[in-house]
């Protein structure tokens, strides 16, 4: 039997560093922002219906699922975009972060990020 572990986003990035300390997860996780930040401005870079229009009263929640590779030569953790979720299911992010909601909230409606735990892709 295989048990699965799951860790927390807050904890994931120290264990990172500690299991690979060549491969820093600052580093890797500027490159899961480029990634995402490139997916929506490629999902709106066409009318619709090819694209997501854009409206500035437009509030969303996606879920992507992603992974890790190592490049051929296994010098580099390259990330992988699997999946993208329009209005997913957030049961394991509550889990996590209990705050989940408020913080989506106050972010998507109230564009204040101070003191929630955010990462400001632009």
């Amino acid at each position: 039997d295989v048990v699965l572990f799951l860790v927390g986003g807050l904890f994931f990035g120290e264990m990172n560093d500690q299991q690979y300390p060549n491969h820093s997860w600052t580093d890797v996780d500027k490159k899961f922002c480029k990634m995402i930040k490139e997916c929506f401005e490629s999902a709106s870079s066409l009318p619709p219906p090819r694209g997501i229009a854009h409206s500035a009263q437009s509030r969303a929640i996606y879920a992507l699922d992603m992974m890790l590779k190592w490049n051929d030569d296994k010098t580099e953790m390259v990330p992988q975009l699997l999946e993208v979720n329009f209005n997913p299911d957030n049961q394991r992010a509550c889990q996590y972060h209990p705050n989940f909601y408020n913080h989506c909230l106050k972010t998507l409606l109230c564009e204040d990020i101070d003191g929630i735990p955010v990462t400001e892709i632009s």
